[in-house]
Formats: C-alpha cells, sequence, structure tokens
C-alpha cells in the first residue's frame, strides 16, 4: 500500500506574511516600554480572534483553515498596531473579525481586491471614531483590563490639519515618544522594519517611491500653515516648510502605511507602470485625507479607496504593451517587405 504523503503547501506570500509578523515584535517591544503590558494583551487578543475567526469563516468556502497560510494573524497584527494603547478589547475584536471577513468573502489568501486590516480599521474608526483619534500620553502605564481615568490626547495630524505645527522635538518623534497609534509613532524602528522587508524582496519601490513622493511634494507646494499665505512660491518660508515636511514624515501614520499597507502583494497591481500610477494616487488620497480628517490612520481609508484600481491599471497597462507590441511588428513587416 503506497504511502500517504500529506505535505503542506505553503501559501505563495507565506513568507511575507510572517516576515510582517516578524516586524511587528520591535513595534509592539517599544509600545509595551511606553505603555506597560496592555499592548501585548490587545495583540494577543486579536491574534486569537483572527485565528478563531479563520477556523469559523474558512469552511464556508474551502476545506477548512489551514495554518501554513498566517495573512489572518497578519491583518490583526497590523489592526493592533494602528489602535490606540487605551483602545478597548471589542473594538480589536471586531475590527479583526471584520477584517478576516473581507478577506474570506472575496476567496481567501491572494483573491481580496481590498486590504482587510485597513478595511477594518476603517470601520473601527466609523464607529468609534472618538476613541479612534484620543491617545495615552507615552509614558503612561496603562491598567490590563481598563482604561478609564487614563487622560487622552489628540494625535499630531490633529494640529496639521487645523494648519498648526506640533510641538514634538525630533528625537521624540524618531523615538515614539508621542501620543498616537501604538505602533506608527517609533519611526526609526519603522524604517528599520521597511529596510528588513526592502532586502527580503517584500517591499516594491514601484509603489512606495511615487507614494512618499506625493506626500512630501504636495504639502511643499500647497502647505496647509496658517503662519504662510495661501499662495505662495515654493522657494519662499523655506524654514517653515521645512518644519512642516518634518511633522509630515515623522508622525502619523504616512510612513507605517506607506511600508506595510501600501505594499502588500495581493492588493497592489502587478506591473511597474500600473504600481507607478497607483502609488501616485495612493499618495494624493492619503494627503488628502490628511488635509482633511483629524484621523492618524487616515492612510487606511486612502488605500479601500485605491483598491478599486490595481485590477483595472494591469489590464490598461497588458492592452497598452500589446498595441505597442503590434506597432513595433508592423514596422518591422513593413520594413522587411521593401525591395
Amino acid at each position: 500500500m503506497p504511502k500517504r504523503h500529506d505535505r503542506i503547501t505553503k501559501s505563495v506570500n507565506y513568507d511575507y506574511y510572517w516576515d510582517i509578523l516578524f516586524c511587528t515584535v520591535p513595534l509592539l517591544a517599544v509600545s509595551c516600554f511606553y505603555y506597560g503590558a496592555r499592548p501585548l494583551l490587545m495583540m494577543a487578543a486579536g491574534l486569537l480572534t483572527a485565528y478563531v475567526a479563520d477556523c469559523v469563516v474558512t469552511p464556508l468556502h474551502a476545506a477548512g483553515y489551514r495554518a501554513h497560510e498566517p495573512s489572518s494573524e497578519a491583518f490583526a497584527a497590523l489592526i493592533v498596531l494602528m489602535m490606540p494603547a487605551s483602545a478597548p478589547y471589542y473594538m480589536v475584536v471586531t475590527a479583526t473579525i471584520i477584517a478576516v471577513l473581507v478577506k474570506e468573502a472575496f476567496g481567501g489568501e491572494g483573491h481580496y481586491p481590498f486590504h482587510p486590516a485597513a478595511v477594518g480599521l476603517v470601520a473601527a474608526t466609523l464607529a468609534w471614531p472618538r476613541v479612534m483619534s484620543s491617545y495615552p500620553a507615552p509614558g503612561t502605564v496603562l491598567a490590563l483590563f481598563s482604561s478609564t481615568g487614563v487622560v487622552l490626547t489628540q494625535g499630531n495630524n490633529t494640529t496639521l490639519s487645523a494648519g498648526g505645527l506640533p510641538s514634538d522635538s525630533t528625537i521624540n518623534l524618531l523615538t515614539g515618544n508621542v501620543a498616537g497609534p501604538l505602533g506608527c509613532c517609533a519611526i526609526l524602528v519603522i524604517v528599520a522594519c521597511g529596510l528588513y522587508l526592502l532586502v527580503r524582496g517584500h517591499m516594491q519601490l514601484s509603489t512606495f517611491v511615487p507614494y512618499l513622493a506625493v506626500c512630501v511634494l504636495v504639502p511643499w507646494l500647497l502647505p496647509n500653515l496658517n503662519e504662510l499665505p495661501a499662495l505662495s512660491a515654493p522657494w519662499e518660508y523655506v524654514r517653515q516648510r521645512i518644519y512642516l515636511e518634518k511633522y509630515i514624515l515623522l508622525s502619523g501614520s504616512m510612513l507605517f502605511g506607506g511600508i506595510f499597507l501600501a505594499c502588500e502583494p495581493v492588493v497592489q497591481p502587478n506591473r511597474w507602470s500600473s504600481r507607478l500610477i497607483y502609488g501616485l494616487f495612493l499618495g494624493a488620497m492619503a494627503t488628502a485625507f490628511r488635509y482633511y480628517s483629524v484621523y492618524e490612520t487616515g492612510v487606511c481609508f486612502a488605500i479601500v479607496l485605491a483598491g478599486a484600481f490595481p485590477e483595472w491599471l494591469d489590464r490598461l497597462a497588458q492592452r497598452a504593451e500589446r498595441i505597442r507590441f503590434m506597432r513595433k511588428e508592423e514596422k518591422r513587416l513593413a520594413q522587411h517587405r521593401e525591395p
């Protein structure tokens, strides 16, 4: 009787999701340093919810839960890192369940058009806008099961959207000693994680560079700063523009969203030219949400809206390549027919 080989076939993006989970470890460590053990318990709640939801929902369209497909756990980890450290556990559970439902509703890993973590965060922001925009001050050791009595403040994006400049120092911005989502403030750690994903081949510069360029260029050309005139030349008020760019780059979730959400392999387009346009559009939408909303996680709204275009952009790029190829062939055949 032949032996049965129960070899587990890894999912296409198996290594990517495990690297995402690996990158959450230092970010979670920084948040635990500032807020105590509560972020660790929030992460445990998110990962457990993702596992249970996958076990329940996956059989609706497949054979059962696949232990070799850790995308749901990665989405849960990203959701926790983009929430306030004082967020109730039911918010973590609800956003994670929504993310898993979005993933499985379109056929599971590799088939969803919208980033599940971004959808979960958008749903949580719309359901609990005040909680999602209020953050405890760094250094506040939070109780494990209660956040009552904790003094909450608004993030830097509230000041930026109102046309002001925050007062946080550069070193505090780099080390995460500012009020904001518990995993989005330690810029040095986020950049290190981005370099790690780049070396591992999981980060597409053709998406990230256009996204970052628009997020930086638009505030320089059209600064939302009360102390500047409504229309001023880009070479005027350079000092104020540099200060504005510092807070644009080093606060909020712009870098975190560009590294961990925008470059998701399933959501972004497949072709280089399509990813370039996708990054430009995503940067423009993220900047618009940063200008006109107080949410630190406005990039999630931009990613959800941009999720409707990648497949369409790939089709346009494929059609353009086919037209160029046909024209080259016609030119080659015409030259071949000449005497």
